[in-house]
């Protein structure tokens, strides 16, 4: 009868402890988690950023027989290709935006070395 009461007591305290321990750790996992998929998006923006001015500065380098919008087709094809292997998506206004400012820092990096 002690026995029971005793183990009762013990396993009332253990679901008590459980309890808090499962309130208290509940929201902080949930916050690192939200943190981790924002570093996780921003990473994967940095990513898609550098792959741009890389198939930007490729295309400059190599497509020679093409101009302007002829030349922006070849850097799309090479960038949505990128895109699925690494399993980022964005949207088509984000990637011309991207393309078009990659474009512009490299423009003013020719300026500055003439």
């Amino acid at each position: 009868m002690l026995n029971d009461l005793i183990f009762n007591i013990c396993l009332a305290l253990v679901v008590g402890i459980c309890g808090v321990i499962a309130r208290e750790l509940i929201p902080l996992i949930k916050e690192q988690y939200a943190q981790t998929i924002k570093q996780m998006e921003a990473s994967k923006w940095a990513w898609a950023v550098d792959i741009i001015n890389e198939v930007v500065r490729a295309v400059e380098q190599t497509v020679l027989e093409k101009h302007g919008e002829e030349k922006k087709a070849v850097a799309h094809q090479l960038i949505w290709k990128a895109f699925k292997e690494a399993g980022i998506s964005m949207s088509e206004q984000q990637v011309d935006a991207l393309i078009e400012a990659a474009v512009h820092a490299m423009n003013g990096e020719k300026a500055i070395k003439e």
